[in-house]
């Protein structure tokens, strides 16, 4: 059954839907679901992401997973974890300078969090012959310190978005007119004064994911417990104010109910939300900073230069658009921002 089919016969069935219900259905669905049934990543998907566009992120990422490592980290296995790994080009690269850099005197344990069998079946395959792990929840994480890598990861979680009115609170959801699908709203919300829907004006939209709060708090008491870090990398905004959902085919921009399960459904990370989770956990949060800076500091360009060195003026000019990409402010350089998350505060390279 095709997923618009699916979806409004649940609406004719139990009502409108939520947003985090359609987004659920819509990328995961077992037949059709966009993560589940297409070829979505990379070059010729839909999106494209840091580790796909230069192979310099996965190998800076891989650096400063080693230097938190050898830094802070008194474990005999360096254990790093990614969330959603997509083709697992980041860790592939990762890896690979990893073991350059350390002559392979490292152990490595390498853990996927991932529920699509369709991109395990690739990450196995672009990461054959390495000692790695599959998981499908948080909780099955190993009980010692994790570098943990959240990229692009968290804006993919579905959300609920909340709007107000001069009447009141109001969650946006989806329905069925003249056999189409289209946005309503559902019945009045009771709101507590002091909750995360205080200071906000009318005409204002709070989105808000359960799934993240959900997965970063269990991230949290990991850190406490074991120690370790947590690397979010991803595009968002400080207030999570405002509707960000958005869906992207072929690289392009099309409607949130156009085509259901054929579209990747995004929103912005709420960095601010994240922060605040983590600190009433009595967890260290770095200063939120844009992944050009980040990538700067940690040395892209010096890499770019030895990538460039004794190679054609095309394969230089190809590395060089690559990188530019990474860390032109127009690009992804200002959009994308990076935040760690520790157990005590530490010189987190690239982000103090």
């Amino acid at each position: 059954m095709q997923i618009e089919t699916k979806i409004k016969d649940l609406i004719k069935k139990s009502g409108p839907i939520s947003l985090s219900r359609y987004m659920e259905i819509c990328l995961w669905d077992d037949e059709n679901g966009y993560y589940t049934s297409n070829q979505v990543l990379g070059r010729h998907g839909d999106f494209i992401t840091s580790p796909e566009i230069s192979q310099t992120f996965g190998e800076l990422i891989g650096l400063w997973a080693l230097s938190f490592y050898q830094k802070f980290i008194d474990n005999k296995r360096l254990c790093i974890t990614e969330l959603g790994s997509g083709r697992g080009t980041l860790l592939r690269d990762a890896i690979r300078t990893i073991c350059m850099v350390s002559k392979n005197k490292v152990d490595l344990e390498i853990t996927i969090l991932e529920k699509s069998e369709r991109l395990i079946a690739l990450q196995k395959e672009n990461l054959k012959n390495k000692n790695i792990k599959w998981i499908s929840d948080i909780k099955g994480l190993s009980f010692e310190p994790q570098i943990i890598i959240a990229n692009e990861f968290f804006d993919a979680l579905p959300i609920n978005q909340y709007v107000r009115n001069n009447k009141g609170w109001y969650e946006k959801k989806i329905t069925t007119k003249n056999g189409k699908l289209c946005f309503t709203l559902g019945n009045k919300i009771w709101v507590p004064s002091n909750s995360i829907f205080s200071n906000f004006k009318i005409g204002d939209t709070l989105e808000h994911s359960e799934q993240t709060i959900s997965i970063f708090s269990n991230i949290c008491n990991h850190l406490m417990r074991y120690d370790g870090v947590l690397l979010v990398v991803d595009y968002g905004n400080i207030s999570g104010i405002g509707d960000t959902l958005q869906a992207v085919s072929d690289h392009k921009f099309s409607s949130i109910l156009e085509k259901p399960g054929k579209s990747d459904l995004t929103s912005h990370v709420n960095f601010k939300l994240l922060k605040e989770i983590a600190i009433k956990k009595n967890l260290y949060v770095s200063p939120v900073k844009e992944q050009q800076n980040f990538l700067l500091e940690l040395g892209i360009k010096e890499r770019l230069k030895s990538l460039t060195k004794n190679v054609s003026s095309t394969i230089a000019e190809r590395v060089e658009t690559e990188v530019k990409r990474l860390i032109d402010p127009d690009k992804m350089g200002s959009l994308f921002k990076v935040i760690a998350i520790t157990k005590t505060k530490r010189h987190l390279e690239g982000l103090n």
